[in-house]
């Protein structure tokens, strides 16, 4: 893992090197939160479910 040459950088709460898409889902009995980010979006992608 290279060290991060900007503070910024290293405060960085998802890494983005990983290549990974990461997926949340928040359920309960009425409504359901989908929440994704992808690798190179930079944009968090959200849907809500009644």
């Amino acid at each position: 893992m290279p060290v991060a040459a900007c503070r910024s950088d290293a405060l960085t709460a998802i890494r983005t090197d990983l290549g990974a898409i990461f997926v949340s889902l928040e359920l309960s009995r009425s409504k359901w939160l989908i929440t994704s980010l992808s690798p190179g979006g930079g944009k968090m992608s959200k849907q809500t479910r009644w």
